[in-house]
C-alpha cells in the first residue's frame, strides 16, 4: 500500500495496518488526524499518591491497587482495562525496580512512561506518571536515552492494528503497546549500567594518572583532569555508555582532535582527546561498544595515547573509579 492510500484510508476510517516507521515518520500528521485515538494527559491534574506504605488511611494507594488487579484480570479475560493515570513523587528512595515491585506494575511500563533509562537511575524525589496496566509507552519524537531509541528502532518494522492508543503526556507524544515487554536485548540495556573502557583492554598501558602532575611541556605543576592510555596510533576508541556527541573539535592547540559525548542526559560527559581521527558527527547518537575514532598524537602529545576524562555535574572525576583499568 502507497503512503497516500494509506493517509487516505485513515480519513475513511477504513481497517487498515501500519508500522511504526510511518509513525514515527509522520507523526505530526498522524497525530492531529481526527481518527487518531489519542489522550491528554497532565501530571499536575493526576490524582495524588502520597505514599507507597499500605495503611487503612492510604485509600488512594488502595484505589490504585484494586484498579491495576481489575486490569489484568480484564486483560487477561480479552476485555478493554481501564484507562487511568497516578502520581507518585519519590520520597522513599525506591529504584526503578523497587517501585514496580511496590506497585505491581512492570518496571518495563514505569521506565518507558518516565523517560528512566537504566535500573540504576537515580530517581530520588523525582514526581513519576503511574499507569494502571503494564505495557510499553514509544516515544514519537527523537529518543532521548539508549532505551528509547532501541526500542523505537526494534518497534519500527512492527506491524499493528490500528486499535492503538496514543498518549500527550506533559506534551510528548507515546504510542503505547498493552502486554509488550522489554525484549531480551531491551532488558540486558535497561539492567546493565556499567561503563566499558575506551581502549581494549590488552591494547594500551597508563601513562599517566589523573590529579596533580608536572606538565610534560611547561614543567608546571597543574591538575591533569583525566588518564592518558599509552597506545599505538589507530587503536580504535570506542563510545563507554550511550550516548550523543555533544561537541568535535579539530586542531586545538591543547587537545588537538577531540570530542565530547553526553551521557545520561546530560549528567555525565567522556573527553576522548588527541584522536587522528574521528568517526562520528555532532549530535549523532552513539551506543556502548561504538568506534568512535582512533588514538592519535595531534595537539601537545609525546606520543600517541588517548586523554580520557569522565565528568558529573562538569566535574571531573578520576576514570580509575568508574572504569576497570589495569594497572
Amino acid at each position: 500500500m502507497s503512503i497516500i492510500n494509506y493517509l487516505t484510508g485513515l480519513s475513511k476510517r477504513q481497517p487498515r495496518f501500519f508500522n511504526i516507521f510511518f509513525v514515527l515518520l509522520f507523526c505530526p500528521f498522524f497525530l492531529n488526524a481526527q481518527d487518531i485515538n489519542k489522550i491528554i494527559i497532565e501530571k499536575d491534574k493526576l490524582p495524588v499518591i502520597e505514599s507507597l506504605s499500605p495503611s487503612r488511611a492510604n485509600t488512594v494507594l488502595k484505589d490504585y491497587n484494586s484498579i491495576v488487579e481489575s486490569n489484568r484480570k480484564a486483560v487477561s479475560a480479552g476485555r478493554e482495562p481501564e484507562i487511568m493515570f497516578f502520581q507518585y513523587t519519590n520520597t522513599e528512595n525506591f529504584d526503578v525496580i523497587g517501585l514496580s515491585s511496590r506497585l505491581c506494575i512492570i518496571y518495563d511500563t514505569l521506565a518507558t512512561l518516565n523517560q528512566i533509562e537504566n535500573a540504576q537511575d537515580d530517581i530520588k524525589n523525582k514526581t513519576m506518571i503511574l499507569p494502571v496496566v503494564d505495557g510499553l509507552f514509544i516515544a514519537l519524537d527523537r529518543g532521548i536515552n539508549s532505551i528509547e531509541v532501541l526500542l523505537q528502532e526494534n518497534y519500527s518494522t512492527q506491524t499493528l492494528t490500528k486499535n492503538v492508543i496514543y498518549y500527550n503526556i506533559e506534551g510528548r507524544d507515546y504510542l503505547f503497546l498493552r502486554s509488550k515487554r522489554f525484549t531480551l536485548t531491551e532488558r540486558a540495556y535497561f539492567l546493565d549500567s556499567a561503563l566499558r573502557l575506551p581502549l581494549d583492554n590488552d591494547a594500551y598501558w597508563v601513562s599517566s594518572e589523573f590529579g596533580k602532575r608536572k606538565n610534560p611541556f611547561s614543567g608546571e605543576m597543574k591538575n591533569h583532569n583525566g588518564i592518558d592510555l599509552a597506545a599505538a596510533e589507530g587503536t580504535p576508541v570506542y563510545a563507554i555508555k550511550d550516548g550523543a556527541v555533544y561537541i568535535v573539535i579539530e586542531n586545538d592547540v591543547d587537545f588537538g582532535t577531540y570530542m565530547i559525548l553526553s551521557h545520561d542526559q546530560g549528567k555525565m560527559t567522556s573527553v576522548c582527546a588527541h584522536l587522528s581521527k574521528v568517526f562520528v558527527d555532532r549530535y549523532q547518537y552513539v551506543k556502548k561498544g561504538d568506534v568512535i575514532g582512533l588514538v592519535g598524537q595531534t595537539g601537545k602529545a609525546t606520543g600517541p595515547h588517548l586523554h580520557f576524562e569522565i565528568r558529573q555535574g562538569g566535574k571531573a572525576e578520576d576514570p580509575r573509579k568508574k572504569l576497570n583499568i589495569k594497572e
